[in-house]
């Protein structure tokens, strides 16, 4: 491909020092045809070699606290567009209130809730079913796995435990993947909090605040047999 637009362009030169201005411009177009080629095809040989995380979010589940400080259960989707496997190091999660930027709260991933197990134990949260603390794991080249993640604080116990109040929050995700110096902003999304779900939730009862404008299929997937997501009022009630 390289000898073919050193050939190209080494006509082109000359048709130009000939003066022949039509030949020179169909030569034009050819050499940036080539050029096109190769840059797509050096693109698709980087994507077949390179790990391409992305991460799908946009629900979150407050557990049943039982009169404890509250925490994040946040349902996320992980995919790799790219061939080659890859590492997600950490994540974060910047929780703003009503755009008080000043006052946001950096949250830390702290363990991993099975599903299945915390429908079981009534939506809360226990032994059985959170593996703490969150490590470090692998996304395989063209595949994507659901994970449910649970956020606290970060720095706890030095920093203060989190305290929800009614209003609209705004959720930045924050990924680090092996294959990246830095971490980058993969995710942004918003709900609102009422003060009646508050109640219920300083009630012990699991709140769910749900992206109905996201799919999350490998989720869906993993838990084809549970009922996670509460369709109705008396699906929400049933979460108590």
């Amino acid at each position: 491909m390289l000898a073919a637009g050193a050939v190209l362009f080494a006509i082109l030169a000359g048709a130009w020092a000939l003066g022949r201005p039509e030949l020179t411009g169909l030569l034009a177009l050819a050499v940036s045809i080539t050029a096109l080629a190769m840059a797509v095809l050096t693109l698709l040989k980087s994507r077949m070699v390179e790990f391409c995380p992305e991460v799908l979010a946009g629900d979150v589940i407050l557990p049943r606290a039982a009169g404890n400080a509250p925490r994040l259960l946040l349902p996320l989707q992980f995919s790799n567009d790219g061939y080659a496997d890859g590492v997600i190091e950490w994540l974060a999660l910047r929780l703003t209130l009503d755009g008080q930027t000043a006052s946001s709260i950096l949250l830390s991933p702290v363990g991993e809730v099975d599903m299945q197990r915390f429908i079981q134990a009534g939506r809360r949260l226990n032994e059985g079913n959170t593996i703490e603390p969150f490590t470090a794991f692998v996304v395989e080249g063209k595949r994507a796995l659901a994970k449910f993640v649970l956020f606290d604080v970060a720095e706890r116990p030095r920093a203060a435990p989190l305290q929800l109040q009614p209003g609209r929050y705004s959720f930045e995700l924050f990924l680090k993947a092996g294959n990246s110096p830095r971490p980058r902003l993969a995710r942004c999304f918003e709900h609102v909090l009422e003060p009646k779900q508050l109640e219920d939730h300083r009630n012990d009862s699991a709140v769910y605040l749900i992206n109905y404008h996201i799919t999350l299929p490998a989720i869906r997937r993993a838990l084809a047999d549970s009922e996670w997501l509460p369709r109705t009022g008396a699906a929400q009630a049933s979460a108590r």
